[in-house]
């Protein structure tokens, strides 16, 4: 199991870090299926790129820019390379604003996701480095060290789909983000009297994902669901049912003009409900 140091700031900001260096999957693994209106998400065109590279194996990879070799510079100077994967390329870089530097580049291979990070774990402690992880589900997680001197998080992100394994090298200064102003913005959606809220949101490619969490008084997920749904039809909002719901869980995804997000809400203990809200703008869309 990776050592989790829930209470130490490298964890925090780790988690974060996990979370926004998987560029356009949306923070929170568990809504990898989210789609905007048939635009492709970034996953969606980082598949496209490996396919683009199967293709042109037989005529030779094309080179890389020099952005993408600083990028590369920027992430893969702290893990050697993964056996059995892929040629790393470069995803994005400082996307979060200039106070907060992140460069993000990626491989893929066909080992599984706790392959990958039980692989990096090892190399890590060999250095004796100390490690810091999660993993959010059997098919995602992180894994990587904080550096304490110029707080910077440095991580390897896993997400596995469609028997393929996507390994998200990163390295960013996530301090300044922790501390930026998370209230919730006042055109967004959210249940009457949602408690412990935090907001983010991310500026990617013509498009802006900003996420809600907080929780919600509600004695089952189903009274939760019933709650938001009136807030989102009183505000012009559409509702439409996501995955097969559960007894602890229900999926949503709402929309507006230009607008469209993925709502989980999960069981929590006692009377509270979990609410999560992982929202899409389009550029042009005036909230």
């Amino acid at each position: 199991m990776l050592r989790e140091v829930a209470h130490h700031p490298a964890f925090r900001a780790g988690t974060l870090l996990a979370s926004v260096a998987v560029v356009g999957v949306l923070l929170g693994v568990a809504w990898e299926d989210v789609r905007y209106s048939g635009a492709p998400t970034a996953l969606e065109r980082v598949e496209a790129q490996v396919e683009a590279r199967e293709t042109a194996q037989d005529t030779g990879l094309p080179a890389r820019t020099k952005r993408d070799e600083a990028i590369l510079a920027r992430t893969l100077t702290y893990f050697p390379p993964y056996p059995k994967a892929s040629r790393p390329e470069a995803l994005a870089a400082d996307y979060m604003g200039p106070d907060a530097p992140i460069a993000v580049s990626w491989f893929a291979t066909t080992d599984s996701s706790d392959q990958v990070l039980e692989h990096y774990r090892k190399v890590l402690l060999d250095q004796g480095l100390p490690v810091i992880g999660m993993r959010f589900n059997p098919n995602a997680g992180y894994v990587g060290y904080w550096v304490p001197d110029t707080e910077e998080v440095r991580l390897v992100s896993t997400l596995h789909q469609g028997g393929e394994t996507m390994a998200f090298v990163s390295a960013g200064q996530m301090a300044n983000v922790l501390n930026r102003d998370s209230r919730v913005p006042d055109w967004i959606p959210v249940p009457p009297g949602l408690q412990v809220t935090s907001s983010l949101t991310l500026k990617m490619e013509g498009l802006d994902n900003t996420t809600v969490t907080g929780t919600m008084s509600a004695a089952t997920v189903e009274a939760a669901e019933q709650i938001y749904r009136k807030t989102l039809r009183s505000r012009g909002w559409v509702a439409e049912d996501g995955s097969s719901p559960s007894f602890q869980q229900r999926e949503l995804t709402v929309s507006n003009t230009g607008l469209r997000g993925q709502v989980i809400l999960k069981q929590a203990a006692g009377d509270e409900v979990e609410f999560h809200l992982s929202l899409m703008q389009k550029a042009e869309a005036v909230p």
